[in-house]
């Protein structure tokens, strides 16, 4: 007989049905691995018994809690949900000119003052905000704005700018509280905490560079910060701290002294003076009161700005603590089923199983890369940069014997100084040591991983020492012609050569597009059941699947998260893709005109032409086109019915519309 441990069930209770089905929605996808949730509006309990199976209640909010029709047995729980404003609209709500009066509209004049305090604790300071609810008497006729929480038929009619919120979310402190409640892993509680961090700063860096004058001032950064109920820090490029709530503070024991301005290296022990802290990891160490502490750290890119850093930590409790771990572990070293996790789209995409293809060619790429899992000799993989290297080598390592061991990635700014390479190589023995970007990496470094491949990296530089590390390479595609230049080491090369993968560019799988799209959006909106034709309009959805991505599937990944911070009700259109891209559709859009007629020349004089070869002769005549763009000027074609495209191996043929179409430029 097998034992199944049976999840705890919470019964959410809320008036309103459209929110009912949006927290149960947003939990399952949050917590639905842990807890079981329910819905019900208070009218529907009429006996207690009915509340037997909970083992807690979540109510929408404490009206709903007092007005609730019978007695809760004391047994179970009640949690009042806090919720919070939709970031994703911070950046409409900031276009409105400073010093303006905005009155902010919601039914009950309670919740209305609530979201004023929380649009003020996140920084908004620079507008007079105007409670407004279906209790107000009178109307200000000199207000021009309003903001409102899904009650737009309450804003006075006079105003014409309106920014509809919709209903507010529910905030990540109601969250952990369900976690604490049930003694769900700590680790799943730091999920959860960077991906809603992230999610908030996200919205703020693809926001554009609007913000530059408030969105990034201090102001904002201290507000943001200062007021999330958990351990949070941000570090500048070098390691510094930008912004630091009293949660870190108390944390890690920062005083005054400690604050804003200094190395967050300087406030730790001698040990981790040359850390910078500011590269994507996790971390085990020991805080000013010899706590062990999980501090994790998240790399965030912003607009015309430099890299920025995020820490959080939690305490290593639990499967997290190990007496036996040494005092610094990064995110590839941590133990067994402690797993990093970083955006939402990143989570749980290490294994094979999360490498998401319909693509003949790269399903053959993961088969061997699965075989070569089984095997401990070298593994080289090539490929242009975003076509998910590391993931695959990260999915090797964790089918293979070596998965209880740590995975540790060689930066390649160490040098043979011993130091630091020591620490790296203890802390991947017996495991398997990433080398990333190995083409890189200086010649004496190649002499050196040359020894280690050969077992004999002990009778150089470290006399007394010995290693059993498996080593899985990355590099640029064809690593072989940097051979043939003299600018990489031969031996090197064909020590890794044993076995090599190959990844495939996006534009050669195109039909993982589509599958990834809705993959990543997913993630992004929490939601299995979305419409894609709701977030994207048939043109921009189209142009999606022709792009050539340059930046491959991460270049993919950064336009999806762009969308969703851009989404607000109404599909999005292709004069909201980002700027580098328009930009480059404009230099294209001059000689449209002129492209299309040549195109047409082409099929009209080599009838039932394919694509290759009309590109062949474009190209021979100097102008060339990628693929993805001539297969979106054929639709074009097809699409004003100047040619038609044959199925197979027909071609195209120019149609009389075609035909009159070239005369009339003659």
């Amino acid at each position: 007989m097998s034992l199944s441990l049976k999840k705890p069930h919470v019964l959410i209770v809320c008036v309103n049905p459209y929110i009912r089905i949006e927290f149960q929605d947003y939990l399952h996808s949050v917590l639905g691995d842990h807890i079981l949730f329910d819905t019900s509006s208070p009218s529907e309990i009429t006996d207690a018994s009915q509340l037997l199976p909970y083992q807690c209640i979540l109510f929408s909010s404490t009206q709903v809690q007092s007005e609730f029709p019978i007695p809760i047995p004391d047994s179970i729980p009640q949690i009042i949900c806090t919720r919070t404003f939709n970031h994703a609209f911070l950046d409409q709500i900031i276009r409105i000119p400073p010093g303006e009066k905005v009155y902010v509209v919601n039914d009950f004049f309670e919740s209305t003052l609530s979201i004023i305090r929380q649009f003020e604790d996140f920084g908004i300071s620079q507008y007079q905000f105007i409670p407004h609810s279906s209790e107000t008497q009178e109307t200000d006729l000199s207000i021009r704005y309003a903001i409102t929480v899904g009650e737009p038929r309450l804003v006075p009619a006079h105003i014409r700018n309106v920014i509809n919120i919709g209903n507010r979310i529910i905030d990540i402190s109601t969250i952990n509280e369900l976690c604490v409640l049930f003694h769900l892993p700590a680790r799943l509680g730091n999920q959860i905490t960077r991906n809603y961090i992230s999610h908030i700063l996200k919205v703020v860096k693809t926001a554009g560079s609007y913000y530059s004058s408030f969105v990034f001032s201090q102001q904002l950064l201290l507000a943001t910060v200062s007021n999330l109920p958990f351990s949070i820090c941000l570090l500048d490029e070098n390691g510094t701290i930008m912004a630091v709530n009293k949660h870190f503070s108390k944390d890690w024991g920062l005083s005054k002294k400690h604050g804003i301005g200094t190395p967050f290296s300087h406030c730790l022990p001698e040990a981790y003076s040359r850390i910078l802290f500011n590269q994507t990891a996790d971390y085990r160490i020991a805080n000013h009161m010899d706590v062990p502490m999980i501090l994790s750290v998240m790399e965030l890119s912003f607009p015309n700005r430099t890299r920025v850093s995020l820490l959080t930590s939690k305490p290593a409790v639990n499967q997290e603590a190990d007496n036996n771990a040494p005092p610094l572990l990064s995110d590839f070293s941590l133990s067994e089923g402690q797993e990093p996790e970083t955006s939402p789209i990143e989570r749980q995409r290490n294994s094979f199983s999360n490498l998401i293809t319909a693509s003949d060619r790269f399903q053959e790429v993961l088969s061997y890369a699965r075989r070569l899992s089984l095997y401990d000799f070298p593994v080289l993989i090539q490929g242009e940069s975003g076509t998910q290297k590391k993931m695959l080598a990260r999915a090797i390592y964790q089918s293979s014997s070596r998965r209880r061991y740590p995975f540790v990635s060689l930066n390649q700014s160490l040098t043979l100084s011993g130091c630091d390479l020591s620490e790296v190589l203890e802390t991947a023995n017996h495991g398997t040591l990433l080398v990333d970007h190995i083409e890189k990496f200086s010649p004496e470094m190649q002499d050196f991983l040359v020894q280690l491949l050969q077992n004999a990296a002990s009778d150089s530089l470290f006399p007394q020492r010995s290693w059993d590390i498996r080593v899985i390479a990355t590099s640029a595609p064809n690593l072989y012609s940097l051979v043939q230049e003299n600018a990489f080491q031969e031996n090197l090369f064909f020590q890794l050569s044993t076995a090599v993968l190959d990844t495939i560019p996006l534009k050669e799988r195109r039909e993982d597009i589509p599958l990834l799209l809705e993959h990543f959006f997913c993630n992004l909106f929490h939601h299995s059941r979305f419409q894609m034709d709701a977030i994207l309009s048939k043109s921009l959805y189209q142009f999606l699947l022709n792009y050539d991505y340059p930046g491959n599937v991460k270049e993919l990944i950064n336009l999806a998260q762009y969308f969703s911070s851009l989404y607000a009700a109404h599909p999005l259109i292709l004069s909201q893709l980002p700027s580098y891209i328009r930009d480059g559709l404009a230099t294209t859009g001059e000689n449209g005109s002129a492209l299309k007629r040549q195109v047409l020349t082409i099929i009209k004089n080599t009838p039932k032409s394919g694509r290759a070869s009309i590109q062949k002769v474009l190209e021979e005549s100097g102008a060339k086109i990628s693929d993805g763009k001539l297969r979106g000027l054929l639709k074009e074609l097809s699409d004003e019915e100047l040619i038609l495209v044959h199925r197979t191996k027909g071609g195209c043929e120019i149609t009389e519309t075609g035909l009159a179409f070239l005369m009339r430029g003659r």
